[in-house]
């Protein structure tokens, strides 16, 4: 009886190690490299990864401390850097960028991404979906207008628009707000919008459109919808 016991066990443990392995990719919410070290993101919880996280948009996370987006070139995840399972990735300096392939309105120029390498556009590019944007930042979407591309406005590369992310960052004691792709510093006595209806204080107080208020900690790195664009 006892014996039968233990086979029993032993065979429960076979058949659900697979399961927990996959409840681990889907209860993080990311990974981050501190001190050297990998660790899957729960929360406020850190724990060192042993097993590949699998995120949506076909993004894995290898134990060697790379990222992999589909069949793309492995890519290294920096100390401080948070991969998020939605797909974007959080840079210490308070800079938020998608890990996928994308087409980006950056400073004035038009931004080409592929496996996070980085070219600026020197063509017209025409996508699967007929949108078409030129190097100066004008472009034809598919139902035939014209536009000027906006600072931080984001593209995947069948040309379907990606909602950008604005950022607010706390690190050493200073607010760093990043807003349509661009990084502005806060002085303690500076307020500043958000495109989503958010105002942030320089000494870390927020006030979100809904009107809840939140006092940002050091390290903590807060995502909001950026600027709408048409779609």
């Amino acid at each position: 009886m006892q014996m039968n016991r233990i086979i029993c066990i032993l065979l429960l443990a076979v058949v659900c190690a697979p399961a927990l392995r996959a409840q681990s990719s889907d209860s993080a919410d990311g990974a981050t490299v501190k001190d050297g070290k990998l660790y899957s993101m729960q929360g406020d919880r850190l724990e060192v990864l042993t097993d590949n996280l699998k995120f949506p948009l076909y993004i894995e996370v290898l134990t060697n401390g790379n990222f992999k987006v589909a069949d793309g070139k492995e890519r290294k995840l920096l100390e401080g850097q948070v991969i998020r399972r939605d797909g974007w990735l959080l840079n210490p300096d308070g800079s938020v960028e998608p890990v996928f392939d994308h087409v980006a309105m950056n400073a004035g120029k038009v931004i080409l991404v592929r496996d996070g390498q980085s070219e600026v556009l020197t063509q017209p590019m025409t996508f699967p979906n007929k949108l078409s944007i030129n190097p100066d930042g004008s472009c034809v979407y598919p139902d035939g207008s014209r536009a000027r591309l906006m600072d931080g406005q984001l593209f995947h590369l069948d040309g379907t628009p990606i909602l950008s992310k604005d950022a607010i960052t706390m690190k050493n004691s200073r607010v760093v707000v990043q807003k349509e792709g661009t990084l502005i510093p806060l002085l303690p006595i500076q307020i500043m919008g958000m495109n989503d209806g958010t105002c942030v204080r320089g000494d870390g107080y927020i006030q979100k459109h809904d009107g809840t208020t939140i006092q940002l900690q050091e390290g903590q790195t807060i995502l909001l919808d950026g600027a709408l664009v048409k779609r």
